[in-house]
């Protein structure tokens, strides 16, 4: 079922100038663009925390270019998606059968998934429900992984402070650290007034940021933590994707997601090409280095499924 959005600000409509979409996902409007050949092998380009589909405009134009179809959601909570107010209606489970319903109402078949952050996780726990219709995988600083948990997770400042009761609360929506930074405080490259609003602009609504509080909060530290079976059930499956082309994209120079992550990652998908690193990019690789990361996927698609289902 199709869902009117909000309308697109004027001033983002050159920096992001597709048409933007929307389905009802298990009751929840999600948004997405969609471009090139409907009938060429589809590109699923998912992002993670506090970011939206804005973190690909520079990957929609190569993709098309060079024949594929490109499809950026929105995870609910983000962009231009319902943004649910309860922590309940934004877990992993939820993402994950929200992405298995868009894959599903766009009969997706021959699919990657490119994913970073929470696009990794989620990407690949929607991609292991359908496995069968699953062609190659791109992974970019993120983890499928429990058990190691890195310096920045386990530091009290920021990351542990984040996750308190009270304190968390006071700077995750009070100051709104990531709703109305992220991005534009880590970049790399530099940024512009206008693209660091682009990325935060979508959480302007007084409460609408809870997913970036949620996020967090669901990364799983030890056994019993929110989460914790939701990737092991993801970890669990891994074995499963032996056969699927898979590449390794990494930014060294992230404190989130470290290198140590992409190791482990190779050790479980031995069959992985890479890790292959981009320097001068940090957290936000696609945004840092977008261009040249967009050049080293189309060539992996090229060389391993090619653009026709």
């Amino acid at each position: 079922m199709t869902q009117e959005l909000r309308a697109k600000p004027d001033w983002l409509k050159p920096l992001f100038p597709w048409k933007q979409h929307g389905l009802i996902v298990n009751g929840r409007t999600m948004a997405y663009i969609d471009e090139g050949d409907a009938n060429a092998r589809p590109i699923l380009l998912l992002s993670g925390n506090p970011t939206w589909g804005f973190l690909y405009r520079d990957f929609v134009g190569p993709l098309t270019q060079a024949g594929y179809r490109a499809i950026v959601p929105d995870w609910v909570g983000a962009g231009y998606s319902d943004h649910p107010r309860v922590d309940a209606a934004l877990t992993t489970a939820h993402h994950i059968a929200d992405l298995v319903s868009l894959m599903e109402q766009l009969h997706l078949r021959g699919f990657v998934i490119v994913g970073q952050d929470w696009g990794g996780p989620q990407g690949v726990g929607a991609a292991l429900q359908r496995v069968e219709r699953l062609a190659a995988l791109v992974l970019m600083n993120t983890w499928l992984f429990t058990g190691y948990v890195g310096r920045f997770h386990a530091s009290p400042r920021p990351w542990t402070t984040w996750h308190a009761p009270l304190i968390g609360q006071f700077f995750m929506k009070r100051y709104k650290v990531l709703s109305a930074a992220g991005p534009s405080v880590t970049t790399r490259r530099g940024m512009t007034e206008t693209e660091a609003r682009a990325y935060h602009h979508v959480f302007d609504e007084p409460d609408s940021d809870h997913v970036v509080l949620t996020w967090p909060r669901t990364i799983p530290m030890s056994e019993g933590d929110r989460g914790w079976n939701d990737m092991l059930a993801i970890e669990r499956r891994l074995p499963e994707l032996s056969n699927i082309p898979t590449i390794l994209l990494w930014a060294p120079e992230d404190n989130v997601f470290t290198i140590e992550y992409a190791n482990r990652l190779k050790e479980l998908l031995p069959h992985a090409e890479g890790p292959i690193t981009f320097d001068k990019a940090a957290h936000f690789l696609q945004d840092d280095r977008g261009p040249d990361i967009a050049r080293a996927i189309v060539e992996f698609l090229n060389r391993t499924v090619g653009r026709v289902l």
